[in-house]
């Protein structure tokens, strides 16, 4: 079996910032089985690093996929538990390889039709001040949805970015508090948001235990906009347990393990009647243009972390506007591009 760990480093053209903290770079994984590729995301609010994924490669014992047809259902439902980066990573490079045995993209082997996507958010990281903001929202052409970082540690500021993003935006605007705000906060701020007609409002409060969601709900009014969870929810046992409290699920491939198991969290969200987004984190278009083939199955999508990189090194799905579009080439449709900038010199 030829399975391989290599480092894939990116580079953000400027400093991104949620409730977790700023970024300017990521350095995730590329794993890759035979000609097929992954990728593991590993942001560092993540208990994960490179060397986790190594680990668990390692431990891999897949059968002989050096030719034919992969049996990925198979190979997958066998796979240990392990880093859901690492399992997410895995899961990719093996739906890509099945893709390109067969010569089809990934869509068209699991029947979907990419073209009745959703649009995608265009995200804002949580800027310093209302002038910053206002001169992001300027700089957007074409943009029907924005989904903006909140988080900021002050609630009122938070607040304020809101108020001027629905004033200075055309389009529909929907936030993302990255577990920012405690239970009491979260209570106080959410009838306040109301009154702006987001789209939804994605992960208020901070604690991974599902029981302060059904606490939020009990405290809240009737009127508020979508909740969706992101960083309460993982597995699809975790959507059980989140139903009649959140409104509807984030989910990423790097957070619950992969395709197969994307596959199954959204259909028990649809099994309790919950809404659907599919989100992604810094990563490469390998990452993203796996979310890609399946965004036909969401009601939301935050799939735009290429326009986030200095240098994405794959190419693959393109956002065009704020379409997110998987390449029609087999597998996911991705393959290595040179950085300018090497090409300089």
């Amino acid at each position: 079996m030829n399975i391989s760990v290599t480092d894939l480093p990116l580079e953000l053209h400027s400093p991104f910032r949620i409730a977790h903290g700023a970024t300017t770079s990521r350095r995730n994984a590329l794993v890759q089985i035979e000609e097929g590729v992954g990728e593991a995301s590993l942001p560092p609010y993540y208990p994960h690093e490179i060397k986790d994924i190594r680990t668990y490669a390692a431990s891999l014992e897949l059968p002989d996929l050096s030719e034919g047809i992969p049996p990925v259902w198979s190979i997958i439902d066998s796979l240990p538990g392990g880093p859901p980066p690492a399992m997410a990573a895995v899961d990719m490079a093996l739906f890509d390889l099945l893709g390109k045995r067969i010569g089809q993209p990934l869509y068209r082997l699991l029947g979907l039709d990419p073209t009745i996507a959703p649009p995608t958010t265009i995200t804002l990281s949580i800027p310093d001040s209302v002038r910053e903001l206002k001169d992001r929202l300027l700089e957007l052409k074409g943009i029907r949805q924005i989904k903006l970082k909140l988080g900021s540690g002050d609630p009122d500021h938070d607040l304020e970015l809101v108020r001027t993003a629905v004033q200075h935006f055309d389009g529909s605007v929907c936030v993302d508090v990255n577990a920012g705000w405690s239970l009491d906060q979260a209570a106080r701020l959410l009838p306040r948001l109301a009154r702006f007609d987001l789209l939804f409002i994605e992960q208020p409060i901070a604690s991974p235990e599902r029981e302060e969601w059904h606490q939020l709900r009990r405290l809240l009014p009737s009127g508020i906009p979508p909740l969706i969870a992101d960083e309460s929810h993982q597995t699809a046992e975790d959507v059980v347990e989140l139903a009649g409290a959140a409104d509807g699920i984030n989910v990423k491939l790097a957070k619950c393990g992969g395709i197969a198991a994307a596959l199954r969290t959204i259909a028990v969200a649809r099994a309790l009647d919950m809404r659907v987004m599919l989100g992604c984190m810094i990563e490469s278009n390998v990452a993203v243009s796996a979310a890609a083939h399946i965004a036909s199955l969401a009601d939301y999508l935050d799939l735009d972390a290429s326009i986030h990189l200095a240098h994405d090194p794959f190419a693959g799905a393109q956002l065009v506007g704020d379409r997110i579009l998987p390449g029609d080439g087999p597998g996911l449709g991705v393959e290595r591009v040179t950085d300018p900038a090497d090409e300089r010199g």
